[in-house]
């Protein structure tokens, strides 16, 4: 019967928008998967910053010191 039909239809309907909200749950994680990512690479880089910045003061001073030797 038509009502059968119609409640056949609702029923798939509302299963499918169940599946889209769970689908957009996922994607919701993995951006906030990402997002955790690029601030841990955003930590790791000013890291490396800081340890090049320590390198370049330490040449700086090992330069000096040896250009006070002479030949």
């Amino acid at each position: 019967s038509a009502v059968e039909e119609q409640t056949a239809t609702t029923q798939e309907m509302s299963r499918s928008v169940t599946e889209a909200a769970g689908g957009a749950g996922q994607i919701a994680d993995n951006i906030g998967g990402v997002s955790s990512a690029a601030d841990a690479t955003t930590a790791a880089l000013a890291q490396g910053q800081v340890a090049i910045d320590e390198l370049a003061s330490m040449a700086a001073g090992l330069r000096s010191t040896v250009s006070r030797f002479t030949y």
